[in-house]
């Protein structure tokens, strides 16, 4: 079974991203307190869904794999946006003011 050359490489730079990561961890140069967050299984799959979103043409893996690390870290995500939940609806406002100017439309 031949591999397809997108998938070699997504899953050749996942491979990279991670063995540099562990040996980083062993060489002791990553933050005390980053290493508890990054080595866990969403962490994982948000760095491996993240390189799939980059490298692979089929981003139907990609959206899965963030998804569920986005679930896993669902928590998280809330505890950490409650502080930043009154600048939404602005932020929101200015997003949407940015596409509208910054997008074409498409003729049909």
């Amino acid at each position: 079974m031949l591999i397809k050359q997108d998938n070699r490489l997504a899953w050749g730079v996942s491979l990279l991203v991670l063995g540099s990561l562990f040996l980083f961890k062993q060489l002791e140069l990553l933050p005390k307190e980053v290493v508890p967050h990054l080595f866990n299984a969403s962490s994982y799959l948000l760095i491996v869904g993240g390189i799939f979103l980059l490298f692979h043409s089929s981003k139907t893996v990609a959206w899965v794999l963030l998804a569920v690390a986005v679930w896993l870290r669902l928590s998280d995500i809330i505890r950490l946006t409650q502080s930043y939940a009154e600048y939404v609806w602005p932020a929101l406002f200015v997003l949407a003011g940015l596409v509208l100017i910054f997008t074409r439309k498409r003729s049909k």
